[in-house]
């Protein structure tokens, strides 16, 4: 795209005004819905624009046309109280028995998630406290229902120390099981071929009633050996469990996996009150770390991508480093939706005590760190929404930190995309219109690109009933495959002004008299188009612009990831 090219398309991106399409359904709650009587009826896919006065309930119902993963989610809004702390809870189509609920999964917001038959249902949105109020959105989101593939065995299946018989499964299945006592405990036992980092969480996948406190531990399974190692994982707010570890990988050997309730949490008030029963789902996968092959690290400088050798995802590399200072940087290439590993450590005489690990990706943009001490070593566990390549980057942990290293890494299929929404700061990233103002473009707290969902999107501080174009496009680096980006208006008129987004899609809007206009996006419930990532970033017409004889400004850039995490 050349700079003519830019200046002819830009006043006819106004032709999109009229062929901007009803991409998604955002409907005003309607009063009264204060009882499972009056719900208002919402489809999946809506999102609602809601209140909360004090004591307040607001009901919601919906019917489902077959089975389907249901998120019934609070978030914030645009306006003075983007924060409202909500309760909310699935009941039967009579409102009558209580079928799963959440508390705070995102922040004060709530997201109540559950496998639900084909059938109707309602849903209670209420505040945190009798003194809750204010405007918040509502999503209804239904996502494919993702298969169990192992059931529990009959019960006894606790600790063999206690004679029961641990159910057997393969990292990869997703286990459903029921606890039907507040002390009860289930087992789950499986086995590593080869030394790996095993991952477990609870999710959304189970049935109804949901249990809604979940606790997951690892265990050793050997004979006379049913010791915790690692970390328990619970959630005081929700039924999910996701932050389950252990230190260093897994050798090859038996294990199991516990899921009982978490005692420390408190009962609570009815109808926010946690029983500790109920069905539950987990979804497992083992990150394999082998190191059949070893790469060895180039001639320094090695500190960049040029220099980088090219492993592949459950290679080991070996290298020797001179301190925080010597960075070897090590290439590989992963698929959308992939969860990497990468862990050091240390191969005997002459080896480093401790080190950090960097994540870069193709532009040499930090993605992620894990640091480590001058005697331990890093790990870094990440999700990779975007296929493409990456870098890995090692370092002594400190200056002092020399040696030589050994560079583990194993890669699976991501047990959960998540859904984000990135935005640069407008201060930088955006040029001030006449109003004083640099336009934004924004995104509600808690508000959520998730597959299933009307993601709702606000260009803020514009002029009041001007047009407005948000544009989108999958490079944030290059515009119609030639232009490198950002591109410098300056020279067309608009000085101080960048296009930063690759503009292959566009929609023509018009501002209201605050200077406000909303975009809605509607994403299908395809589980194939998770990780999807795009940018945006909004022209705003503007005639009073001083020294600007475009007569347009720009928003702040953003970055979209669509997921299958709504939390």
């Amino acid at each position: 795209m050349t700079a003519s090219r830019i200046l002819v398309a830009i006043p006819a991106l106004a032709a999109a005004l009229v062929h901007a399409p009803a991409l998604a359904q955002r409907v005003a709650e309607t009063e009264p819905n204060d009882t499972a009587a009056q719900a208002q009826v919402v489809a999946t896919g809506t999102h609602v624009e809601a209140n909360l006065v004090a004591a307040e309930q607001d009901w919601f119902t919906f019917t489902l046309a077959a089975p389907a993963q249901l998120h019934a989610r609070t978030s914030g809004n645009f306006n003075t109280n983007p924060s409202v702390d909500t309760f909310v809870a699935i009941y039967d189509a009579a409102g009558a028995t209580r079928l799963a609920w959440d508390d705070n999964s995102d922040g004060t917001h709530s997201d109540c998630g559950v496998t639900l038959p084909a059938g109707t249902y309602t849903v209670l949105v209420a505040g945190k406290l009798a003194t809750t109020t204010g405007p918040y959105g509502f999503d209804l989101v239904a996502l494919p229902a993702l298969p169990i593939t192992v059931t529990e065995g009959t019960e006894p299946n606790n600790s063999p120390a206690s004679g029961g018989t641990p159910t057997p499964f393969t990292p990869g299945d997703t286990l459903g099981g029921e606890l039907t006592t507040a002390t009860d405990a289930d087992w789950w036992s499986f086995a590593l071929p080869t030394r790996s980092i095993v991952q477990a969480v609870c999710m959304d996948d189970g049935g109804v009633p949901q249990l809604d406190n979940t606790l997951v531990g690892f265990f050793n399974n050997s004979p006379g050996n049913t010791t915790a190692f690692g970390t328990t994982s619970f959630i005081l707010t929700s039924h999910r469990a996701f932050n389950l570890a252990h230190q260093g990988m897994l050798a090859p050997g038996n294990y199991a996996i516990q899921v009982s309730s978490a005692t420390s949490t408190a009962a609570g008030t009815a109808p926010w009150n946690y029983v500790k029963t109920g069905k539950y789902a987990l979804r497992t996968r083992a990150i394999a770390m082998p190191g059949l092959n070893v790469v060895g690290e180039t001639p320094e400088p090695n500190n960049n991508a040029a220099a980088a050798p090219i492993l592949t995802l459950g290679d080991s590399a070996a290298g020797n480093t001179t301190g925080s200072a010597d960075g070897d940087w090590y290439g590989f290439v992963a698929n959308s939706g992939t969860t990497i590993a990468a862990m050091c450590e240390t191969p005997g005489a002459g080896g480093v005590a401790g080190t950090t690990l960097r994540l870069y990706n193709a532009d040499g943009v930090v993605l992620t760190t894990a640091g480590g001490t001058s005697t331990t070593h890093a790990r870094l566990i990440t999700t990779l929404a975007v296929g493409g390549i990456y870098y890995l980057e090692v370092a002594g942990a400190v200056l002092a930190s020399t040696g030589n290293y050994v560079l583990n890494t194993g890669s699976t299929d991501a047990l959960f995309v998540p859904s984000t929404f990135t935005q640069q700061p407008a201060s930088t990233n955006a040029c001030p219109g006449s109003n004083g103002n640099r336009p934004i473009m924004a995104s509600a707290s808690g508000e959520r690109p998730a597959l299933g969902s009307n993601y709702v999107l606000r260009v803020e501080r514009a002029l009041a009933n001007t047009l407005v174009v948000p544009v989108f496009g999958f490079s944030n680096t290059v515009a119609n495959g030639t232009l490198p980006l950002p591109f410098d208006l300056t020279a067309l008129g608009a000085p101080g002004c960048f296009v930063r987004v690759d503009p292959a899609i566009t929609f023509g809007l018009v501002t209201d008299a605050n200077g406000f206009a909303f975009l809605d996006l509607a994403f299908p419930a395809n589980p194939a188009l998770r990780g999807t990532t795009f940018y945006g970033q909004s022209l705003c017409f503007d005639p009073f612009v001083t020294g600007n004889t475009l007569q347009l400004t720009v928003s702040n850039d953003s970055r979209i990831v669509v997921g299958d995490r709504t939390f």
